[in-house]
């Protein structure tokens, strides 16, 4: 697995403009991310799935889809995801707020389709729509870090992994 996102603590910021989620920022083994561009190259090369492990109430939980694409920076770098499989919430296709399909978004660049900026109101890049149903990207620790609306997450990662 290569981890692409990772939260265990408060130290680093995800309120974050589009050119460092376009690289990637933080600490490999720490809090991460791993960059949209690099996300692309990497699922463009190969058929890749997408797992995402979440601490919530002292229980993990994981949830994965099959198969999982980032688009280019020329598509805003939007993400699918297909076959979903897991034990939480498929919260990439949530039906009022699906991610599945969306571009990216950083405060400083508006690319969801709600009237105001998700990413600014919520202080992190993410594949907002009408803002999210998984929030892992949100100030650490706060209401809106969140995973499927559970506000209590401690830990999480999404990595991904080449499909055989």
């Amino acid at each position: 697995w290569i981890v692409i996102q990772q939260r265990i603590d408060g130290s680093q910021s995800f309120n974050q403009n589009w050119n460092t989620y376009k690289t990637g920022f933080g600490i490999y083994n720490k809090n991460f991310w791993f960059g949209l561009e690099k996300m692309h190259r990497l699922t463009t090369w190969a058929d890749y799935r997408l797992r995402f492990e979440v601490l919530i109430n002292g229980v993990w939980h994981s949830d994965e889809y099959d198969h999982f694409t980032i688009n280019s920076e020329l598509e805003k770098y939007s993400l699918f995801v297909s076959g979903y499989i897991g034990d939480y919430w498929d919260v990439l296709n949530y039906p009022s707020n699906r991610q599945n399909g969306m571009k990216f978004s950083t405060p400083d660049q508006d690319n969801d389709v709600a009237s105001t900026n998700c990413a600014l109101e919520h202080s992190a890049g993410n594949w907002f729509n009408w803002c999210y149903c998984q929030n892992l990207n949100h100030e650490y620790g706060s209401q809106h870090f969140s995973y499927g609306y559970s506000p209590t997450v401690t830990y999480c990662r999404m990595m991904v992994k080449r499909n055989a």
